[in-house]
């Protein structure tokens, strides 16, 4: 009993281990992409032409992929946005999955306030259109996005980049363009997504005083887009570049190598856990081997009173399900018990997230998982002791050669 009983806790702690690990991670990965991708957009039209071929390429030689050198060229400057925005929007809508589309105009400023200075990308936008396609008003913790129409250069920042400055709302700061533009903003707004690249480095304005600003009059420069399905946001993007003839990027694309930092994290805490399962499948292992010996004579009794090699096996694969399914529902139970726990600890964290605690995230595929893999792992520790409890005969056993 007391062999068995150490065998169900090994694996409990196992199970226990991988639903909070696995948790742990998913809760930190989905912070970062619901709250990047809701205040962000889901899909981001750019201002750069899509276009892998000139007319004056087509028109000098038919053969493909050919290069052509051209001499004596002077160099244009060409002012770079996207053309009639207004018409592109409305045509954007009517794409299936689209919810809505907002314009915006994009820069980057100093921002001064005493003697502090601090760097920051200031986005022009339509209120309106840009509450419709992020929920960045929902983040504003001090002041109100709103009042950005109400006041004449009013900016709401970043709560990374007020706590820099060390401004609060209704402050006066002074905005610095590359061009030497100097604009006197007034805070309206702080907002905080709990996403440090963002909290620390975007602010908003009114979309024709960042035009201002920027040096950008009558300029839009990005269209930002919100889908009913942030998931098919590489699917959609694909089909808009295809037509509008800008570069078009979802999410994905431009989180990519956050992503893949995630991709890798998963992969580590997998490999994680599975060691942890083989671990107490080892010790299962161990553990039944050792309860075979003890009891090769009343293995040797019950096959002399009629009981087979396939019996004796069944007995011992049986026992093994035993431990692995109330192995696995104490520990899923303890894991859920921990995952509440962790939620409540007043850790303050901030790194690539924010949070004023442990981020948890759990599902039904991680118990479910969970339990599933370690009742196969289990059963399979329990394959030899099972073949080798069968193979005993009971005349050897009575010769004592075993």
């Amino acid at each position: 009993m007391r062999q068995t009983l150490i065998c169900v806790l090994g694996v409990m702690i196992s199970v226990a281990m991988f639903i909070t690990q696995s948790s742990m991670m998913a809760g930190f990965q989905d912070k970062f992409i619901i709250e990047t991708v809701e205040s962000g957009g889901h899909i981001t039209i750019a201002d750069e032409p899509r276009q892998t071929q000139t007319l004056i390429l087509q028109r000098a030689v038919n053969t493909p992929n050919a290069v052509l050198v051209m001499e004596g060229v002077k160099p244009r400057e060409e002012i770079k946005q996207i053309k009639n925005p207004t018409g592109l929007i409305r045509q954007l809508e009517r794409f299936p999955h689209v919810i809505a589309a907002a314009p915006s105009v994009t820069g980057n400023a100093v921002a001064s306030y005493g003697t502090k200075t601090y760097a920051l990308q200031i986005i022009g936008v339509e209120p309106e259109q840009q509450l419709r396609v992020t929920t960045i008003g929902e983040k504003v913790i001090s002041g109100s996005f709103d009042r950005l129409k109400k006041s004449a250069n009013g900016i709401v920042l970043g709560r990374g980049i007020a706590l820099n400055l060390g401004v609060n709302v209704d402050d006066s700061i002074t905005l610095t363009s590359p061009t030497g533009t100097v604009v006197y903003g007034k805070v309206v707004g702080i907002f905080e997504t709990g996403i440090v690249p963002v909290d620390y480095t975007r602010s908003y304005m009114l979309l024709s005083p960042a035009q201002s600003l920027l040096d950008k009059k009558n300029i839009v420069n990005e269209i930002i887009l919100r889908l009913d399905d942030y998931n098919l946001a590489p699917q959609i993007a694909t089909q808009i570049e295809g037509v509008v003839g800008y570069k078009t990027q979802a999410w994905q694309e431009s989180n990519e190598n956050f992503l893949k930092i995630f991709a890798i994290q998963k992969v580590i805490t997998l490999f994680i856990n599975a060691a942890l399962m083989v671990v107490a499948a080892f010790g299962v292992l161990n553990i039944m081997v050792m309860a075979v010996m003890e009891r090769v004579n009343d293995i040797a009794i019950l096959k002399s009173f009629g009981l087979s090699r396939g019996d004796i096996t069944r007995v011992y694969l049986v026992q093994g399900v035993v431990i692995a399914v109330i192995g696995s529902s104490m520990g899923m139970a303890i894991g859920k018990v921990a995952i509440e726990v962790l939620r409540i600890l007043p850790i303050e964290l901030e790194g690539l997230v924010r949070s004023k605690g442990l981020l948890m995230s759990e599902s039904v595929e991680q118990y479910v998982f969970a339990f599933i893999g370690s009742v196969v792992v289990v059963l399979l520790a329990a394959v030899y002791p099972a073949r080798r409890a069968a193979k005993f005969d009971p005349v050897d056993v009575i010769r004592g050669a075993h």
